[in-house]
C-alpha cells in the first residue's frame, strides 16, 4: 500500500485530478466542424506513415512522441498548467499510436516474419 500512496502523491503533486480528466478528454473529444479528435488526427498521420513508408518508421515516430511527452510530464515540478499540457500531449500520442500504428497482426509478423 505504501508504493501506491507514493505514486498517488507524486501524481497529485504534478497535476490535479480535474486537470488530468480535462487533458485526457480533450484528446478524444472531436473538434467542432472537423469531426475528429486531435488523437485521431495524429493517428491518421501515423497510419499514413505506416502505409506509405514503413510500419517500423511509424512505430519509431509514435514511441518517440510518447517518450517526449512522458519526459515533459515527469520533468514538470510545480507548473500544473504545463503538466496539463504535457498530459494532453501524452494522451494524444497514446491515442494516436493505438489508432494509427498498432495492429494485432504485427505480433505475428514480428515473431514469424509472415504477414
Amino acid at each position: 500500500m505504501k508504493a501506491f500512496e507514493r505514486v498517488w502523491d507524486w501524481t497529485e503533486s504534478r497535476i490535479s485530478p480535474y486537470g488530468a480528466v480535462i487533458a485526457m478528454a480533450a484528446s478524444v473529444i472531436p473538434i467542432p466542424f472537423a469531426g475528429y479528435s486531435l488523437g485521431a488526427l495524429w493517428g491518421s498521420v501515423l497510419y499514413h506513415v505506416r502505409i506509405d513508408i514503413h510500419p517500423a518508421v511509424a512505430y519509431i515516430i509514435a514511441l518517440a512522441a510518447i517518450a517526449i511527452a512522458s519526459r515533459r510530464l515527469v520533468r514538470r515540478v510545480h507548473a500544473q498548467v504545463g503538466a496539463s499540457w504535457s498530459l494532453f500531449l501524452l494522451s494524444c500520442s497514446v491515442v494516436g499510436a493505438f489508432y494509427g500504428v498498432i495492429r494485432f497482426v504485427d505480433i505475428v509478423t514480428i515473431t514469424t516474419g509472415v504477414s
